[in-house]
């Protein structure tokens, strides 16, 4: 989409009240051909033309960037949005867009690695102490990631379906991220919280977070309508929810009693205001996410 209609769909949706507004971090798009901002340079705008909601990639992958830098980028956007960042980080994992651009993906294990190193060099540099690191893929000598943040401590959130990536986000995360459903997020939840408690750390200390697909509409009818809008790779998506706003609310609550604790709607161009309407007004009352 256009920088304009980004724009304008994320003052609309901070003034429906939503808490956080996200952006993927990918060079390309998962269908290739369509055009795609790139997504820090996006969010240091977004970040000038809203007021209250948190912003962040969702996620930038590790293999993009040396992970100093990346936490550089994190304190520059904090300061730019008045101290509102949240940093999303992944392992990476679209290998077109590794392809086309030249950046080595490695194999899953590696990935794995790097993201591990990467979250402990990042969380050090955000606390603002002197990171000497060596790891075996990252260094820092003496770094300092200068200024410190607005936040006193800004929030690191890692993103992945696997237990390697639950057992990192226990150790050094503010919060978790799983795409899915919620009988497979629910799994996820209890494995994060015995990670935490494992890493000796309060399990109350980790949010857990969940991405999907949503949309709301009155009958069916209009469901086949949005579908028929998207792209043809999102006409058969395995994490979608899909009914009006009382079937919503039931299927949202699963969410809520497998230990979730906030919500991210993934959502395709051209922007769905209709739902993201109906999800403000309607739907997320009768959540009650904050109890």
């Amino acid at each position: 989409m256009t920088w304009s209609e980004l724009r304008d769909a994320a003052q609309r949706v901070e003034a429906l009240g939503y808490d956080s507004l996200w952006l993927p971090d990918h060079l390309i798009a998962w269908e290739d051909a369509v055009p795609r901002l790139e997504a820090w340079e996006a969010l240091a705008g977004l970040a000038t033309v809203t007021t209250r909601m948190r912003v962040g990639p969702l996620v930038s992958p590790i293999t993009f960037r040396h992970p100093a830098v990346l936490a550089k980028m994190a304190v520059t956007l904090d300061h730019i949005s008045g101290g509102r960042v949240i940093l999303g980080l992944g392992a990476g994992g679209l290998a077109e867009e590794h392809r086309q651009f030249g950046f080595h993906l490695g194999s899953a294990r590696e990935r794995g690695e790097r993201l591990e190193e990467a979250a402990r060099l990042i969380r050090s540099l955000l606390n603002g102490t002197v990171s000497d690191f060596a790891g075996k893929y990252y260094e820092t000598r003496g770094a300092r990631a200068l200024p410190t943040p607005v936040q006193p401590r800004l929030p690191l959130l890692i993103a992945g379906v696997g237990q390697r990536v639950r057992q990192i986000a226990a150790r050094v995360a503010d919060m978790w991220n799983g795409i899915g459903l919620p009988p497979a997020i629910s799994a996820g939840v209890h494995d994060l919280h015995q990670q935490v408690n494992a890493a000796g750390r309060d399990p109350a200390s980790v949010m857990a977070t969940a991405s999907f697909r949503l949309i709301i509409r009155e009958n069916e009818d209009a469901v086949a309508r949005r579908i028929a809008e998207l792209d043809a790779s999102w006409h058969e998506d395995p994490y979608r929810i899909v009914g009006d706003v009382p079937s919503v609310v039931s299927q949202l609550r699963s969410y809520v009693r497998s230990g979730i604790r906030g919500l991210i709607v993934q959502m395709p161009a051209p922007f769905d205001l209709k739902t993201l309407e109906q999800l403000a007004m309607d739907v997320r009352p009768g959540l009650r996410l904050h109890e």
